[in-house]
């Protein structure tokens, strides 16, 4: 018999996506220590500007859970962040 976590798990893995990567105190400590004023690219700013934990989840925890199937899409988030784009480019 397959348990829920056990199929949300392969589920997750035929995706690409692997949410069991993401390092999330190393990833908070991170965010921390590096964070600058958030500057957008576009003249009327993203969602992710205004909204640290969207942020947050777009392009840091996310590009850790698509890094191994998707890489170039995972540094192409980290390095899209409004706040964290800069220093991602170094990490």
């Amino acid at each position: 018999m397959v348990t829920p976590i056990l199929a949300v798990r392969v589920f997750a893995n035929n995706l690409g996506i692997d949410p069991w990567d993401i390092r999330l105190k190393e990833s908070l400590a991170f965010a921390r220590a590096t964070e600058e004023k958030p500057v957008s690219r576009f003249p009327w700013g993203s969602p992710c500007r205004f909204i640290r934990s969207v942020d947050i989840a777009i392009h840091i925890l996310l590009p850790q859970a698509l890094e191994e199937e998707y890489p170039e899409l995972a540094t192409y988030l980290r390095s899209t962040s409004p706040r964290w784009g800069r220093s991602f480019r170094n990490w």
